[in-house]
């Protein structure tokens, strides 16, 4: 029996959407390729660990709009020119 709350059966967001994860990683691996960047470098502008924009990259990390914007910012890309390209992907599946 699941409870009102979820239960034993209740999928989290993270695996409803792990095919949208590993698009909007696919995006963000082309962008940062296309500036020249490798993750190293993107992640030393975050001040975060290689680690941290890897599962982004592989579809096994989450993130919020800010750390969107955060990301953008560090390769230097336009945020609304990555979800334009991340919507245009969806649209192709």
């Amino acid at each position: 029996m699941t409870s009102r709350y979820g239960g034993a059966d209740r999928l989290s967001t993270k695996t409803k959407l792990a095919g949208e994860l590993k698009l909007l990683g696919e995006v963000l691996v082309r962008a940062r390729e296309r500036t020249g960047l490798k993750q190293s470098d993107v992640a030393a502008r975050l001040g975060l660990p290689a680690s941290y924009l890897s599962k982004i990259e592989n579809g096994t990390r989450r993130l919020d709009v800010i750390e969107l914007i955060q990301i953008a910012e560090a390769m230097e890309v336009d945020a609304a020119g990555l979800v334009r390209e991340v919507q245009k992907a969806l649209r192709g599946r």
